[in-house]
């Protein structure tokens, strides 16, 4: 009985201090407090500086030219990025699937074992001919997730949507917190 219990209150822990966006008719939303358009990524026993440091590496080494995608930065304080993903999901127009490319500009904001992540600017455009995906409204506009009366019209988008920006906080976050992925095993 003692196992179970033990079991239970440690899938808890995990599902309750998961950072997770969910996409709501306001965008993306922090999952445990859809008021907060932020995730706040927990780094303990790193300093602000250790934490922006570990955040320039993590451009450095994630993009072809950091040079060009770092878009502002304050030591110790901020860092704003720009990323561009092609093809990262699809939207169906009346029976035809298109692909939607994104680009995105992100802000993470320093302090002692924290850092906040946020999604400042999104811009996710049809490859076929620019008509964009947008959280809400009508659909002579483009092409929302939901609609004017906030139900959800696009599932299979929010998912992977979610799916996607999910997987990069858990990418920044082990590169944040300097955990070590397979590749540096050697």
């Amino acid at each position: 009985m003692n196992r179970i219990l033990t079991l239970s209150f440690l899938f808890l822990t995990c599902v309750v201090f998961a950072q997770e966006f969910e996409i709501t008719p306001k965008g993306l939303r922090d999952k445990s407090n859809t008021e907060n358009g932020f995730l706040v990524i927990n780094a303990p026993d790193k300093t602000a500086n250790d934490l922006f440091k570990n955040a320039i590496k993590y451009v450095n080494e994630k993009y072809k030219n950091p040079e060009k995608v770092i878009k502002g930065k304050t030591e110790n304080e901020y860092l704003r990025f720009e990323t561009h993903v092609g093809q990262l999901t699809k939207v169906n127009n009346s029976g035809v699937k298109l692909d939607i490319s994104a680009t995105y500009t992100t802000e993470l904001r320093f302090k002692d074992g924290k850092v906040r992540y946020e999604i400042i600017v999104l811009n996710m455009t049809a490859d076929n001919g620019g008509r964009n995906v947008y959280w809400k409204g009508r659909i002579w506009k483009g092409y929302p997730i939901f609609n004017k009366k906030d139900e959800l019209r696009l599932e299979e988008t929010k998912t992977d949507l979610e799916n996607y920006f999910n997987a990069q906080i858990k990418i920044i976050s082990d590169f944040l917190n300097e955990k070590k992925s397979e590749k540096d095993n050697w």
